[in-house]
Order: structure tokens, then C-alpha cells, then sequence
């Protein structure tokens, strides 16, 4: 799956995912950026290591704003996608 030369390399973009993630404590929003365009989100998300990182991510229930989270994948409760760019 990895590119073997440089025009592959630079042919390839990521796709981006407004997703919200909900925990046991919390409801966040925030964007995704899938690391393998050809995939579903939830293969993406199954082949990752143990943490899911977001940018500019929003708590939604108090509006604090973060540029960048990173999330256990054991503490999410749920991912739901809420805008895709391909």
C-alpha cells in the first residue's frame, strides 16, 4: 500500500472528515484527516494504532475550542461522520 516513488507520493491527498466523537464524558467535533483516500473511514479507523487525533476540535456542549486532540480509541463511545471531502 505504500507509494514507491515520489510521483505516487505527491498524486496521493488526504481525504478529510468532519467527524463528531463522543466519550463517556464528552461530545466532540472537530476534522479527521484520513491517512488512505481509498479507504472507509471505518477501515481507517480499524488499522490505526491506539489514538485518533483531530484538529481544530470543539466540545460541543461548553463551545471550547482546540486546534488539535488526540483521543484513546477504548474512550470513544461512538464516531459519526458529519461532512466527508474527497
Amino acid at each position: 500500500m505504500k507509494p514507491e516513488t515520489v510521483e505516487e507520493i505527491s498524486e496521493i491527498q488526504p481525504r478529510k472528515y468532519l467527524v463528531r466523537i463522543r466519550t463517556a464524558t464528552a461530545e466532540y467535533e472537530g476534522m479527521f484527516y484520513s491517512p488512505y483516500p481509498k479507504r472507509r473511514l471505518s477501515d481507517v479507523l480499524t488499522r490505526m494504532e491506539q489514538f485518533i487525533n483531530l484538529k481544530d476540535a470543539k466540545d460541543l456542549a461548553t463551545g471550547d475550542c482546540f486546534q488539535f486532540m488526540v483521543f484513546s480509541k477504548a474512550s470513544i463511545e461512538t464516531v459519526k461522520v458529519v461532512k466527508e471531502w474527497s
